[in-house]
């Protein structure tokens, strides 16, 4: 098994509004006002082979310096992210924001679970969810349809066992996942899909161990 292939300490970072070119698939332009990390492999830096991590490191180089550094234990400060994500009205910076958490929340949870019981074992989890703690208040607090569907794709993302280490922990979301069906009062087929998403969290087993 292989680790993510991040690139700390990478000097040439792209603009930040590059970003939605960065993560285009194949065929058109990308939307930047969706989640675009689905699908992209068992790790989380790179989609279609392009960086998803440098146009973000440089809107929250802190965030990142902390966080893509596994010497690093202590708590990054996420009140920019939490207030890109809850901006309104919503733009390009609240969906720069999820993924930043998306690729912090992936990375923590792999360092974690990589080597069960290791020395940052219980730091690790415990800020990646604090992490996921973030895109769960911002479902409440920004009632836009497209920044809830995006937070929805993170967390089916998350639990989908695609990504190193997420089958073990998909579990764990569940009562998270299922707890945003209070929250959405407005959308009935957003309701259902929380209720089919949080039953799939239940059932994933983690056998494989990715």
């Amino acid at each position: 098994m292989s680790a993510p292939r991040f690139t700390v300490g990478r000097s040439n970072l792209l603009p930040i509004l590059a970003v939605a070119t960065l993560l285009a698939g194949c065929a058109g332009s990308p939307d930047p006002m969706r989640y675009l990390l689905a699908h992209s492999g068992d790790h989380w830096d790179t989609v279609s082979g392009r960086s998803v991590v440098d146009p973000l490191r440089e809107r929250y180089p802190e965030f990142f310096q902390v966080i893509l550094d596994p010497s690093k234990t202590r708590e990054p400060d996420l009140r920019p992210l939490r207030n890109d994500l809850e901006r309104e009205p919503v733009d390009h910076r609240n969906f720069q924001a999820l993924h930043s958490i998306a690729v912090g929340y992936f990375e923590l949870n792999y360092r974690a679970n990589a080597i069960p019981g290791g020395p940052n074992y219980f730091a690790d989890n415990f800020r990646a969810a604090k992490l996921v703690a973030v895109p769960w208040r911002a479902y409440s607090e920004v009632a836009d349809g497209r920044l809830r569907d995006a937070i929805l794709d993170f967390f089916e993302d998350a639990g989908s066992g695609e990504k190193l280490g997420t089958a073990v922990t998909a579990p764990r979301l569940a009562r998270i996942v299922a707890s945003l069906e209070a929250k959405e009062t407005g959308d009935a087929e957003r309701r259902l899909r929380i209720r089919g998403l949080a039953e799939r969290l239940v059932s994933m087993s983690g056998a494989d161990g990715r």
